[in-house]
């Protein structure tokens, strides 16, 4: 199922949780779209799928893990979604 353009660091809601976009799998990989990093206080990292109408999370299996600090999508997470309304 196509989803919707997304690109590394837009921000997407998965199962009611904000999430940066990290980098996305190779087209047709059955484990999902993308990861993405979630929880600003314990950045976290999380294999996303999109269902043809909402993101979701993959089923884990342990290969999620802590995000490392350092990490261009974790800053992203950590400064937090901004509407560009809110420049104004």
């Amino acid at each position: 199922m196509n989803h919707p353009e997304i690109h590394v660091k837009d921000w997407i809601d998965v199962a009611n949780h904000e999430c940066a976009v990290q980098r996305f799998l190779p087209p047709g990989t059955p484990i999902g779209v993308c990861t993405v990093v979630l929880n600003k206080t314990k950045p976290t990292t999380q294999i996303a799928g999109w269902n043809g109408e909402k993101w979701y999370f993959m089923p884990s299996h342990d290969f999620d893990g802590y995000a490392d600090e350092y990490d261009p999508c974790v800053r992203e997470l950590k400064r937090g979604r901004h509407c560009p309304h809110e420049a104004m």
